[in-house]
């Protein structure tokens, strides 16, 4: 009994790996990549922009709160004011500032599809290092980020 216990060990053991018959890793092929994600500009132009970005003062910073110019002119994400952007549901109904579409592309950099990982919502819950915290975790700003990762396409 002994023998065929070793046998069969064998066998199994010899199976598995790259050659054998139950392999342990899958080529992906020739042409393998991953898609990238994009996260929906209008919705971040209609929603995110105007209720967790704009009334939170995160780009000029708020002197009530002992900052100033934070990621106007501080730090490496940098959002820019601009003139409002008019919308119907989550669509503009107005032109797009340049301003506006360097500070999508600043968020989108910042944003995950799982929204608790992300450094857009983690940072202002200063969950990750921050200055202070800028909104609570079930505040209607960190809802719509969450909201905002449902909202992708890919490339």
């Amino acid at each position: 009994m002994a023998v065929l216990g070793a046998l069969g060990l064998a066998v199994w053991v010899e199976g598995c790996g790259e050659q054998g018959l139950l392999p342990t890793t899958v080529d992906p092929g020739p042409d393998f990549n991953v898609a990238d994600l994009l996260f929906d500009e209008n919705f971040y132009y209609c929603e995110v922009e105007p209720r967790a970005i704009i009334p939170m003062k995160c780009g000029p910073g708020d002197p009530g709160q002992g900052d100033s110019g934070c990621h106007d002119t501080i730090t490496s994400f940098r959002l820019r004011t601009h003139a409002d952007i008019s919308c119907q549901g989550d669509v503009p109904s107005s032109p797009i500032p340049s301003e506006a579409r360097a500070n999508y592309t600043s968020a989108q950099a910042r944003m995950r599809r799982d929204p608790n990982s992300s450094p857009l919502l983690l940072h202002p819950l200063e969950k990750l290092k921050h200055p202070r915290k800028i909104f609570e975790d079930t505040s209607d700003a960190a809802a719509v980020i969450r909201e905002w990762a449902s909202h992708v396409t890919t490339q």
